[in-house]
């Protein structure tokens, strides 16, 4: 019998969440900063880099408005990473751009109007930009800095205090969250129908959203792994056949069992255990974790199979997630204000449901947004 490949359950490695808040009331309450780790520099070139603020809309959404303004093709518009919807976001997006100077319309708000009828229009506006000579490519930016509200809070603010000193310093499940997957896990869905036809022979029009629907069904398959390390107690802790991972960083290396000098840093949180993307490649893992990883993956094997037979190299993901800079306070009794930053491509939500319960968007008795 088929076993669906679902997104989850994520447990977390503390324990039940100790509280019930609402997220994203409005957009405010879940800002992100991208932290590219550099400063660009201004200098002659062709690349137009724009830092962009945005509200109610998606990446790909300001994306093509911003081809359209300038009278580029989409495909000459870049950014590092995507950045959520429903939030105020700042981020960079270059722009394959051969006007001459700077683009000229400043920085008033622009506004584009919603899919949905019943959804308020969503804004972005220009905030700085420079010239360069580079493009700004998929996943140059080092991290993200979050700046959370959870309203209607229904907890114990000193054990909430407690679990949130806890996350800040042993860290977090490094799960994909609900964003990867889409409504309902929609991605998952896509992205199985995508090897189905693939494996049948049969050709379909390329879809710009393939690698998403790949990369969600990659990241459902991470979680899976992941959920049974934390099941197991063993997912901060280094195994027979484990590989590490350098925080905010792609190296990996496999520790030497006569050198214990890897060991302190694992327990500092500079050093993390990892877990798979599946694809094409020679296995790194061996002896106890390889034979962990293929009885947790054993239902899934044939989308295993097929993730190989397209070619998608095969990666690893540090299971845990350091939670930098922590910081919170109340801004009324229950009205919590968090915030941290993660690193490049890890979810905020790794770290809220590990404290609290959440309903996500406006409370039946809230007004709308004017």
């Amino acid at each position: 019998m088929a076993v669906e490949l679902t997104p989850g359950p994520c447990p977390s490695p503390w324990g039940e969440a100790v509280a019930s808040a609402r997220l994203k009331t409005v957009p405010e309450d879940f800002i992100v900063e991208e932290v590219l780790g550099f400063e660009p520099v201004e200098e002659p070139g062709e690349h137009l880099w724009l830092w962009v603020e945005k509200r109610g809309l998606n990446t790909d959404q300001v994306a093509v408005a911003l081809a359209g303004d300038l009278g580029v093709d989409r495909g000459a518009v870049s950014y590092s990473g995507l950045k959520d919807r429903q939030a105020l976001t700042r981020q960079w997006f270059s722009v394959h751009w051969h006007g001459a100077g700077r683009w000229t319309r400043g920085d008033d708000w622009q506004t584009l109007p919603a899919r949905d009828p019943s959804q308020e229009p969503g804004r972005y506006r220009v905030l700085s930009q420079c010239r360069t000579g580079r493009k700004l490519r998929r996943g140059t930016h080092a991290a993200n800095r979050f700046e959370i509200t959870l309203r209607e809070v229904a907890g114990e603010p000193q054990v909430m205090e407690a679990r949130l000193r806890q996350l800040a310093d042993e860290g977090v499940a490094n799960y994909f969250g609900a964003q990867r997957f889409g409504r309902g896990g929609r991605n998952i869905a896509s992205g199985l129908a995508l090897l189905a036809d693939r494996r049948a022979g049969r050709r379909r029009r390329r879809d710009n959203r393939e690698s998403l629907w790949i990369s969600a069904l990659r990241s459902a398959l991470f979680n899976q792994v992941l959920a049974a390390r934390v099941r197991r107690g063993d997912w901060n802790r280094c195994l027979l056949g484990d590989v590490l991972q350098l925080d905010g960083r792609g190296s990996l290396f496999r520790p030497d069992p006569a050198d214990p000098d890897w060991l302190p840093r694992l327990r500092a949180g500079e050093l993390h255990v990892t877990g798979p993307l599946p694809g094409d490649g020679r296995p790194v893992i061996a002896d106890e974790v390889a034979a962990l990883e293929a009885d947790v993956l054993a239902p899934w094997q044939d989308i295993c199979a097929d993730l190989a037979a397209l070619r998608v190299p095969a990666q690893r993901r540090a299971l845990r997630l350091r939670v930098e800079d922590a910081r919170w306070r109340w801004l009324a009794p229950d009205t919590l204000h968090l915030a941290f930053t993660l690193t490049a491509g890890a979810f905020a939500t790794s770290v809220l449901q590990s404290l609290a319960e959440l309903q996500e968007g406006e409370a039946d008795a809230l007004p709308a947004i004017e």
